[in-house]
């Protein structure tokens, strides 16, 4: 990672920009083609809402997400100028740790980001914040894959925020960062596909794309990421099984 700092940073930011984009494309593109086109008929019965987001609203989903990739590639440009200078917890050999803490590591990188991702829903949907900022994110009432990243640029610097709590607390390995990036990039594709998938549903306190759809029609249930167990512990969980038909092929 450090090798990238040796291009000038301009063309590091523009490289970032690009791999951004590109995986925008890649992750919330093959979905939207799956299911809002090539499938649209076939999986109609299977949309939580029946209604279909319009073109005006898919291009601004798109042009928010790529200002919020701005905001991204610039933050990863601060992230590899720490790591450069040792100021992280990053190891460079697995065995430093061993193969147990490197899974361990990552399963504590998405449990440390869904209480984060909870509570800073839960501040920025305090008066003020969701007027000026959220409340762009919330225009997309019936989501769509290319509105998981469709947001106002401070949104993008506060949902930024989990990168260097984890790499200045725990001892992180390259690989397992990107695991976890890799990871964090298709949930949050996956709670915006605006379908309900029952094969995707694998344990009862998992995160779905019922749950965050339930979140974009009614903003007071609901945060969760990747899991509902914060919700449900305060109280701001909302069932959505009842009467809606799920894609199971």
């Amino acid at each position: 990672m450090e090798k990238l700092l040796e291009i000038s940073s301009f063309k590091l930011w523009l490289l970032l920009m690009l791999l951004l984009t590109m995986r925008y494309v890649i992750v919330a593109g093959i979905p939207y083609l799956w299911l809002y086109v090539i499938g649209k008929d076939k999986y109609s019965t299977h949309k939580i809402q029946k209604n279909y987001p319009d073109r005006k609203q898919v291009f601004l989903e798109i042009r928010y997400s790529l200002i919020t990739f701005c905001v991204y590639s610039s933050g990863i440009w601060a992230f590899l100028y720490w790591l450069k200078n040792g100021h992280t917890k990053n190891y460079t050999e697995v065995n430093e740790f061993g193969i147990l803490y490197f899974i361990i590591s990552i399963v504590l990188m998405i449990i440390m980001h869904d209480a984060y991702s909870y509570w800073i829903h839960r501040l920025m949907h305090y008066k003020v914040l969701f007027k000026y900022t959220h409340l762009l994110h919330h225009k997309f009432k019936n989501p769509s894959p290319w509105s998981a990243f469709a947001f106002h640029p401070f949104e993008s610097i506060l949902t930024m925020g989990i990168i260097p709590i984890i790499i200045f607390i725990i001892p992180w390995h390259n690989m397992a960062l990107v695991i976890f990036i890799t990871w964090m990039i298709f949930y949050d594709t996956f709670v915006h596909l605006g379908y309900n998938i029952k094969l995707l549903k694998i344990f009862k306190w998992q995160n779905t794309p019922m749950d965050h759809d339930m979140h974009h029609r009614n903003s007071k249930y609901n945060f969760g990421l990747y899991f509902t167990i914060w919700d449900r512990l305060m109280g701001t969980y909302k069932s959505t099984t009842n009467g809606i038909q799920t894609l199971t092929n």
